[in-house]
């Protein structure tokens, strides 16, 4: 999921994960939850809470975030005049973590305790536990994203690019003290798509746009729901990088519409022109509108991606 030798050098070295020119902490505090004692950090764009026991890695994680936010900030443009800091969660064991997403989320408890690792966001709020240092911070470079969507983005998003982008921030490196992301070398994704390539069990396109997270997490099935995130990630680096470029306008378009509610007019137009309107689902309808019509032609091109990044020669 992330490049792991350099990052438990950094780490395991006591180096600070960022080095920027002011200080990223405005305010640390103690804090509270049930009978486990933490802090809370106050950055410029989240409040930070934590009862990791981890001194030196709970005192990396402020500027770690802020060095996420960034990177979201480039894929979409931030809300103006947002001021709204996001709340990020991060407990020590999966025990305190399960005890306050059943406190605060009783009605969602029931999907989020089927997470078989990491965490979720519900809103602005992200919800983790410390697995491993690398790990955790891969699960936060994740559902952050989640948070900055909530946060600045004026529509709902179709799933696979929700999850596509979130899974596209996910892998890094640390060279020297600095976050480097790296989204197109995710070794943890690229290994699940290897192993769908392997086993034939790649999502049709009509079937990735149609799906919903949500309603994969629930049928428990371990092995799609790996396949599925790897494909959403697969597909926004294909949009990104691939094809020489020939889908990237069309989908920073769409990334920089997101915020001005433009989307659900834009996918009601493509659903008026799609060969079967009622049976479109919006995912395929923002994509039709924002990418190409011509769906049996991209299939075939991402075919071929999906070979290259998981290092297949198609046969």
């Amino acid at each position: 999921m992330v490049a792991l030798a350099a990052l438990a050098l950094t780490l395991l070295g006591g180096c600070s994960l960022v080095g920027p020119a002011e200080p990223v902490v405005q305010a640390e505090e103690p804090w509270t939850f049930s009978r486990y004692e933490g802090h809370q950090f106050v950055t410029a764009h989240f409040d930070l809470y934590s009862t990791l026991t981890d001194a030196d890695f709970e005192k990396a994680l402020p500027a770690y975030l802020e060095a996420a936010y960034r990177e979201y900030a480039r894929l979409i443009p931030p809300k103006k005049g947002e001021d709204q800091r996001l709340q990020t969660y991060v407990f020590n064991t999966r025990a305190q973590w399960e005890r306050f997403a059943a406190t605060r989320f009783p009605a969602r408890f029931p999907v989020y305790r089927q997470i078989a690792a990491g965490g979720f966001s519900e809103g602005n709020m992200c919800v983790a536990y410390y697995i491993r240092r690398p790990y955790t911070l891969s699960v936060l470079a994740h559902e952050g994203m989640h948070q900055y969507v909530a946060q600045n983005c004026a529509v709902t998003l179709p799933a696979w690019l929700n999850e596509g982008l979130a899974t596209y921030c996910e892998s890094f490196e640390l060279p020297g003290d600095k976050v480097h992301f790296t989204p197109r070398r995710n070794t943890f994704r690229i290994n699940a798509l290897r192993d769908a390539l392997q086993s034939d069990t790649v999502l049709p396109l009509r079937a990735m746009l149609a799906t919903d997270a949500g309603a994969v997490i629930i049928e428990g099935q371990s092995v799609k729901t790996r396949t599925y995130y790897a494909q959403a990630w697969a597909l926004v680096c294909y949009l990104r990088h691939g094809a020489l470029g020939k889908y990237a306008g069309g989908f920073n378009k769409l990334l920089d519409d997101l915020s001005t509610g433009d989307v659900p007019v834009m996918a009601q137009a493509a659903k008026i022109r799609a060969p079967s309107p009622s049976t479109t689902s919006f995912g395929e309808a923002v994509f039709r509108a924002y990418i190409t019509e011509d769906l049996d032609g991209f299939e075939e091109g991402f075919e071929g991606y999906l070979y290259d990044l998981a290092g297949f020669r198609q046969e």
